[in-house]
């Protein structure tokens, strides 16, 4: 049953936000995005976005989508000086099963998070039944009969419940701060079941200018922990700008510090010396920020027994990765994708909720595998424990990386599960579990032994 698609709402200005409306405009009369922020008018990070000034990772998967949705974004990031690194050939990658070599992969466009927010907003501000409400929060749902109707609005920073605005569709995608449970709690549904496991982990990253001159041969660096016991990770990536960005991690409160010479120390402690000895004669060009909210969130939405018609959830206001796997704006750009297929399959609003949610879990279930079972590693991760499952799968994983470090094939295997174009179960392909059971390769032994 068709039915009349007049406006659309879309809670929060994050990418999965942007990237809603995106796809809303083609669906809706009139699209109204609302955004906390006030959305500046030049390229500046804003309070509500405060993981931009750390590393981000838009892998392949979620480049062609964000391309497929503004044709030509990949030709206005580069015009705006975003440097390419093929992955990995363009590395140094220190795997925990050692030094990988540098074949070439895949490849990443490597842009600062407030770039890409810019540049997407600037595509979305030609788009005619677009109204961007920033400077705005919503209060509350509006609902009659068991279906949203619309929302509570008001200017930030006044009180009150807010003036009424109506919509056909909903989407809250406010991140992990998202108030939808309790709205939902104010309208009489229950509780929903959430599941978090916390590796407790903190980063801190800083801007540096890339040294005149500076050619060792890589263009990024990625230096991983080796868990159970190791608990660093440090990596260094090209931005526009000429400049790095170095972000610093550690796992069960193990945080780098926001000094410094804190951070350098933190740098110089990691499982090479290559990361410091790149920064310790850098120019900064920021100060140090830190960022500590990392846990796995997940809510299971799919599951309520009863779910208020036309309301979605969306993004990390329904399930959010440990950021350290970059997995976040890809699982949007794809959930993005699944939106737009739900809406174009069948015209009946009433229907939608449940028909995304469990299509878009879907496409979170691959990458919180992942995320989760490296956290679950660790014993001080809080929120769960590491299964008989879990150490199986670990340790076969642990053998796929050792082969990846040395063979091309399985190499590409490995990074199409974390670029997101394949599922993990593609790691049990008969190819890749005969050449983990029989092959016996020799690993690099240092940074200077990567070439294939």
């Amino acid at each position: 049953m068709t039915q009349p698609r007049e406006h659309a709402v879309v809670i929060g200005g994050s990418l999965m936000g942007l990237l809603s409306a995106r796809i809303l405009v083609d669906h809706f009369s009139r699209v109204t995005l609302i955004e906390r922020d006030r959305f500046a008018e030049t390229l500046e990070s804003r309070p509500g976005l405060g993981q931009a000034r750390h590393l981000h990772v838009l892998w392949s998967r979620g480049l062609e989508i964000a391309e497929q949705l503004f044709p030509g974004l990949e030709d206005e990031l580069r015009a705006a000086d975003v440097p390419e690194v093929r992955v990995p050939a363009d590395m140094l990658w220190l795997t925990s099963a050692g030094w990988r070599r540098r074949f070439a992969s895949t490849r990443l466009l490597t842009f600062s998070r407030d770039l890409l927010d810019w540049t997407v907003r600037a595509r979305l501000a030609k788009i005619q039944n677009l109204r961007v409400l920033a400077g705005h929060e919503v209060t509350g749902l509006l609902a009659d009969a068991g279906a949203v109707t619309g929302v509570e609005v008001r200017e930030r920073g006044t009180t009150g419940s807010g003036e009424p605005l109506t919509a056909d569709l909903v989407v809250d995608a406010t991140g992990r701060s998202s108030k939808t449970p309790a709205w939902l709690e104010r309208l009489g549904y229950p509780a929903v079941r959430q599941t978090l496991i916390d590796p407790l982990l903190g980063y801190a990253s800083r801007t540096y200018a890339i040294p005149s001159g500076f050619d060792p041969g890589w263009k990024a660096l990625y230096l991983q922990a080796d868990p159970p016991h190791g608990t660093r990770t440090g990596a260094l990536f090209p931005q526009e700008g000429g400049r790095w960005i170095v972000s610093l991690f550690g796992v069960g409160e193990d945080y780098p510090p926001n000094d410094g010479d804190g951070f350098l120390e933190f740098a110089k402690s990691l499982r090479s010396p290559v990361l410091y000895e790149a920064i310790r004669d850098a120019e900064p060009l920021t100060s140090i920020v830190s960022y500590r909210r990392t846990a796995n969130l997940r809510r299971h939405y799919e599951r309520m027994p009863a779910w208020p018609r036309r309301f979605l959830v969306a993004g990390d206001a329904l399930c959010a990765f440990n950021p350290l796997y970059g997995q976040g704006m890809t699982v949007a750009a794809k959930s993005a994708l699944t939106l737009d297929a739900c809406l174009r399959a069948d015209g009946d609003l009433d229907r939608l909720a449940r028909r995304f949610h469990r299509k878009v879990i879907k496409n979170a279930t691959g990458p919180w595998l992942v995320a989760t079972g490296e956290d679950l590693r660790y014993d001080t991760t809080r929120g769960a424990a590491a299964g008989v499952r879990t150490r199986i799968l670990n340790r076969y994983v642990d053998r796929v990386q050792s082969l990846a470090n040395v063979d091309p094939r399985v190499c590409d295997r490995f990074i199409d599960v974390l670029a997101l174009t394949a599922p993990p179960q593609s790691l049990f392909l008969p190819e890749v579990l005969w050449r983990a059971a029989t092959a016996r390769p020799r690993p690099p032994t240092g940074p200077d032994d990567l070439v294939p």
